[in-house]
């Protein structure tokens, strides 16, 4: 399994946030728009992502499980990935 992050910011922001595992940009959501997350007008009056988790087959990339929300602060919990990688 590998973990990443998709956003918006530019690849030096990605890099700066120090986490543990890569950030790719999506800076003109395409990613996001292929995979329906993008949240029209959410930000300051731009289309933003929607915060998502989502769990990819890394042979066929087909999405295994996909968790989404409108509210930044709204996130899967733990249990809740753990659970959907058990399956």
């Amino acid at each position: 399994m590998e973990v990443v992050a998709v956003g918006p910011q530019a690849p030096e922001r990605g890099k700066s946030m120090g986490l543990p595992f890569p950030v790719l940009s999506d800076p003109d959501l395409k990613v996001t728009t292929d995979y329906g997350l993008v949240h029209p007008k959410g930000g300051f009056s731009r289309d933003v992502p929607r915060p998502a988790t989502i769990l990819v087959n890394k042979g066929d990339r087909n999405i295994l499980w996909l968790k989404a929300a409108d509210n930044i602060r709204v996130r899967p919990t733990l249990e809740e990935v753990f659970e959907a990688l058990r399956q």
